[in-house]
């Protein structure tokens, strides 16, 4: 159908809008949302959720490990800056795990003995002090062993992850620390197993 180039075009029809009318609106109202986005307007707007969990059984008390383990021993005496294996020992422990005042955050008292130890000539290795006090840091059913730096001795990284359930704990030890040398003592991954008594 072909329309006078006088004659306007008809009226659309009532409650309907055009695409025309729509998109400039949308794109101002996601303009404006999106500025205020990225210049932190609604920072703050909404809760925070925590990013730990809180403990989902009752992890305060004594916790032995049923048989010996076998801990590995690496140092960087010889080969600096690059730590090498140079020894073992066999390990049974004791944890006293007290709760503070957070929830999520548990004091872990380590006490162990040794046997079987067995280094090579010149190790460098500095034998670890029992008992040794930890922080324990609780995330559902997972328990993460920190260590605070002491004097030119720095902690590098957790000394171990473990899961736990009510009566059982399982998990890797990896105390790595560095001094005038670095020195790790370590178990295989899921290789230290303690039960609670």
């Amino acid at each position: 159908m072909l329309y006078d180039l006088q004659t306007p075009p008809p009226p659309p029809p009532k409650g309907k809008v055009k695409a025309s009318q729509v998109i400039p609106v949308i794109i101002l109202v996601v303009s404006i949302v999106g500025a205020l986005y990225f210049s932190g307007f609604f920072d703050g707007t909404y809760p925070s959720t925590p990013s730990t969990l809180t403990p989902t059984r009752d992890i305060v008390g004594t916790w032995k490990t049923t048989f010996s383990t076998k801990f590995y021993i690496a140092t960087d005496w010889s080969t600096f800056g690059q730590l090498e294996d140079v020894g073992s020992e066999n390990r049974t422990m004791t944890w006293t795990i007290t709760a503070t005042d957070q929830e999520n955050i548990v004091r872990v008292q380590v006490e162990f003995s040794y046997t079987n130890r067995q280094l090579i000539a010149d190790s460098g290795y500095t034998p670890d002090a029992s008992p040794m006090g930890l922080t324990g840091i609780i995330n559902g059913t997972q328990l993460t062993l920190t260590k605070a730096d002491s004097g030119p001795i720095k902690q590098i990284g957790s000394v171990g992850v473990f899961t736990f359930t009510t009566h059982n704990m399982e998990g890797t030890w990896h105390d790595h620390w560095s001094g005038v040398w670095d020195q790790n003592v370590y178990t295989p991954t899921n290789g230290l197993e303690l039960t609670k008594q």
